[in-house]
């Protein structure tokens, strides 16, 4: 009697072993995702491209609200002081800076004018063509002076030699004109040199440059041109010394 029960409980065992095996196994796949490899990777790679993409699309966003963002954050706003002398470096064929800086000094913001230019050509320096006109607009020759630079990788390479030919002349205070997309950046380091020789600057620059440069900017290739290429610029000064 006590055997056929042993026996009817072995049997009874080995029947459930198989249920019991499969519920062990679910188990175990539950608690380790991983024994299940073949799935567990397509739901891993699915994961990995989402999360791409979506950073993708983020990067994608941020770069195109800087890219409409451009005007407010190169463009700072013009500050236009009495000063001994104007520095005219906003010389342009898109430029109304000779006008603009004709009036600055009918109006008695300063004494002087000089046109800053590096070579662009074999004895060609744009500041002389700027100084001509400027005296056609009524400015007298003797107050306007022509200053030739020479080539340089970024025009901080020759702040040293403006600053020192401002002081030359017993100038303690200058108005510099420059390009819109240029006064942010150019103010901030331009006025650190001559600050540091004891040269007071404001930086200003044509109100009509500003109105046509972002006027459906993006939809110009000039003008994107200047706005990206300052961008490019300004960003690789900053990996060489002499440019910063």
């Amino acid at each position: 009697m006590g055997k056929g029960v042993e026996v009817m409980e072995i049997t009874e065992r080995r029947k459930k072993s198989p249920e019991h095996f499969r519920l062990f196994r679910h188990l175990r796949l539950f608690r380790n995702p991983s024994a299940s490899t073949p799935n567990n990777q397509a739901a891993r790679r699915r994961r990995w491209t989402r999360r791409a993409l979506i950073s993708m699309g983020l990067s994608l966003a941020v770069c195109v609200a800087l890219f409409f963002a451009l005007p407010q954050l190169l463009i700072a706003p013009a500050d236009v002081t009495k000063s001994d002398v104007i520095l005219h470096n906003s010389i342009s064929p898109h430029s109304a800076a000779d006008e603009y800086v004709a009036d600055l000094y009918r109006q008695g913001f300063a004494r002087k004018i000089v046109c800053v230019s590096s070579q662009v050509s074999w004895e060609l320096y744009p500041g002389d063509f700027a100084r001509e006109h400027l005296i056609s607009l009524g400015v007298p020759a003797e107050d306007v002076i022509s200053m030739r630079l020479p080539i340089a990788p970024c025009g901080a390479v020759n702040f040293q030699s403006i600053v020192k030919f401002v002081k030359a002349n017993g100038w303690r205070s200058a108005l510099l004109v420059t390009h819109p997309e240029s006064s942010r950046y150019a103010g901030r380091l331009t006025r650190r040199f001559f600050e540091s020789e004891g040269v007071a600057l404001a930086v200003s620059y044509a109100p009509k440059d500003r109105e046509e440069l972002t006027q459906n900017w993006w939809g110009t290739h000039w003008k994107t041109q200047r706005m990206v290429g300052e961008v490019m610029n300004d960003t690789l000064d900053l990996f060489y010394s002499e440019c910063r």
